[in-house]
C-alpha cells in the first residue's frame, strides 16, 4: 500500500513540474510600442523591457550547488531593451486540439488586452533565438506564451 501510494506521489509530482517548466527567457514588457496578433504568432515591439535569461555553462562541475539544468549549471542574468521587438510562435503543443491550446488561446487573449493599453504579465520564451546588439537585447524570436498579470 505505502508503495502505491509513494508511485502515486512521485507521478503527481512530476506531472505538476512538466507542466510548469520553467522559461528559458521571461521578458517582462515595461513600454509596449506596437502589438500585432496573428493566428500563428504575436508580435510585441518595445521600447523597455527587461529578460532575465538561463544560459548553460559547458563546464561539468561535480561540486557546483547552484542552479542546474539537465545536470549542467546554468547562471540567470537579466538584460534590459530599450528597442527590441518579441516574436512569440505558436508551437505545436499549442496548436488546436493540442494539450496547450487553451494556454494559447490564453495569450492571444492577452495580447488583446495588451493592444488595448492593459497591463500584463510577462512572456515566456522556450528555446528562443536571441539576438543581442550594443548589450542589449535587440530581439526574440520562438514558441513562448504572453501571460496575464497575476492578480
Amino acid at each position: 500500500m505505502k508503495l502505491l501510494l509513494a508511485s502515486i506521489v512521485v507521478l503527481f509530482c512530476s506531472l505538476t513540474a512538466s507542466a510548469r517548466a520553467a522559461s528559458d527567457a521571461d521578458v517582462t514588457l515595461v513600454k509596449v510600442a506596437k502589438v500585432v496578433i496573428e493566428e500563428e504568432v504575436i508580435t510585441i515591439t518595445v521600447t523597455e523591457a527587461t529578460t532575465r535569461i538561463t544560459l548553460v555553462s559547458a563546464t561539468h562541475d561535480p561540486n557546483y550547488s547552484g542552479d542546474r539544468w539537465l545536470g549542467m549549471p546554468v547562471t540567470r542574468v537579466q538584460v534590459i531593451s530599450e528597442k527590441a521587438t518579441f516574436t512569440i510562435k505558436r508551437g505545436k503543443e499549442a496548436a488546436p486540439g493540442g494539450v496547450l491550446a487553451k494556454v494559447w488561446q490564453e495569450s492571444l487573449k492577452t495580447a488583446k488586452d495588451l493592444q488595448d493599453g492593459k497591463e500584463v504579465g510577462h512572456i515566456g520564451f522556450y528555446a528562443p533565438d536571441i539576438v543581442i546588439k550594443g548589450n542589449m537585447i535587440d530581439s526574440i524570436v520562438g514558441v513562448g506564451y504572453l501571460y496575464p498579470k497575476r492578480k
